[in-house]
């Protein structure tokens, strides 16, 4: 049977994998098929329509199965990718630090699965998950980019998801463990923000469409009205994120890494005179060190 290693990311507001899949963590689940077998899975007698509403944050993800609901399509698209529809899975994922000590074991056993049968955009699949291995967030995405970080003794990572912010620092590339943090101040509340406001004009955009316009692809009639009010958001929820970051003790001058989705959206905002911005990684950072670490 072929055996497959993949690194899957569980964030509450996407999951992404290490084959570079992403979609939002939520589903809609019926006992019969959709009009659409796109992003379709059938899994123990329900059909799941994947990256629909997101679900609710979740603080232990072993309490449900749909966080293993959502690692299914990472699963079958690597699987896909290998010219395969029989596999043994390695897989690897990660939790914040702040919870790592007191969740690993349970995460990992949450993810150990034999004969796992499912169909997914109209293709059956079988396999085991015969070994999961659990991962920091964070200190995983540096694991590709070290090569590139080597020479700075002192990092501070901070991982922008959609509903935590992961902070921590490193010290010739070892965790000083006092500096972890997990923030509530994820991106989360930049979107409903900015959705705010553009409602306030009668202005209605999805996630999606919001994502597009923080990157200045904009396609609507009050295309400037959305332009200002989008910038005017950014850099209130940067100001506040910045200030939270200085409260935590930590010196932005100093070589600073930043992640995840969030820092992506930020973009060239994250490199001014407050930051010293080495680098920032992209939102697979996370489950590619995950399948890297994997060994």
């Amino acid at each position: 049977m072929t055996r497959i290693k993949i690194g899957v990311d569980n964030g509450n507001y996407n999951t992404k994998s290490s084959e570079r899949m992403q979609y939002a963590s939520g589903f809609a689940v019926s006992d019969r098929e959709f009009i659409t077998s796109d992003m379709q899975l059938f899994y123990k007698g329900a059909y799941y329509a994947i990256g629909g509403k997101r679900m609710n944050f979740q603080q232990e993800k072993t309490k449900e199965d749909d966080t293993f609901i959502l690692t299914i399509p990472a699963i079958a698209n690597a699987m896909k990718a290998a010219g395969t529809m029989f596999a043994d899975i390695l897989l690897g994922v990660g939790l914040p630090i702040d919870i790592y000590g007191a969740q690993k074991d349970a995460f990992r056993q949450y993810f150990l699965r034999d004969d796992l049968f499912f169909r997914f955009e109209e293709a059956d699949y079988h396999c085991r998950i015969n070994d999961c291995k659990v991962f920091a967030q964070g200190h995983a995405a540096l694991c590709k980019y070290y090569q590139q970080l080597k020479e700075y003794n002192n990092i501070t990572l901070v991982d922008i998801g959609g509903y935590t912010v992961d902070v921590l620092t490193l010290h010739e590339f070892k965790v000083d463990r006092g500096s972890c943090a997990s923030l509530r101040m994820g991106t989360i509340t930049l979107f409903n923000d900015i959705r705010g406001e553009l409602q306030q004009e009668n202005i209605i955009l999805s996630d999606a469409l919001i994502a597009d316009s923080m990157q200045g692809r904009i396609q609507h009639a009050e295309k400037e009205k959305i332009r200002v009010i989008v910038e005017r958001q950014m850099q209130r929820y940067l100001k506040e994120l910045l200030n939270a970051l200085r409260e935590r003790g930590l010196d932005l001058k100093l070589p600073t890494v930043f992640a995840g989705g969030g820092a992506e959206l930020l973009g060239h905002r994250l490199h001014s005179r407050e930051v010293n911005t080495i680098v920032i990684l992209d939102r697979f950072a996370n489950a590619e060190g995950y399948k890297l670490l994997l060994g």
